[in-house]
């Protein structure tokens, strides 16, 4: 950034705030694997992706309890999971024009074949939204499953 406050992003940028999605991610899924292993579900978490596990485990959770924790909880980590998602597995093209208005971009390409366009001041807010979510889901009550995790 320079001195007026305007953005010049460069390359390393642009990857750094790619990487910080990632990094983000990681720490919302090391939340929902303690949540889980709390609730004495470490044989269901042992394969496959930690996120649909734990969501299998939050539906559980609405059906015995209060029905608001799936959209308290579920629906906040389905959004930025959409949104990482496309970050991860959807990239097609990047640019970086430094002095342009978008200065530095990524094009995905959502499941459906859509083409999504995000700034790089997108990818910095979809990490600190990611990170939001995580800290939110932290404070999600572990209620430990009565059939022993399996």
């Amino acid at each position: 950034m320079n001195s007026d406050g305007t953005p010049h992003p460069t390359w390393d940028d642009l990857k750094s705030a790619i990487g910080s999605i990632s990094v983000c991610w990681s720490f919302l899924e090391n939340v929902m694997r303690s949540q889980m292993r709390k609730a004495g579900m470490e044989e269901s978490i042992a394969k496959g992706p930690i996120i649909s596990h734990w969501r299998t485990y939050i539906r559980e959770l609405a059906a015995k309890s209060d029905q608001s924790v799936a959209a308290d909880y579920l629906d906040p980590v389905e959004k930025v999971a959409a949104a990482r998602n496309l970050v991860v597995h959807g990239i097609q093209s990047l640019s970086v024009d430094p002095w342009g208005e978008d200065g530095a971009i990524i094009v995905c390409a959502g499941l459906d074949g859509t083409m999504h366009k995000l700034t790089i001041e997108m990818l910095h807010d979809l990490a600190r939204e990611i990170d939001r979510t995580r800290l939110s889901i932290q404070g999600l009550y572990v209620i430990a499953r009565r059939d022993g995790g399996r």
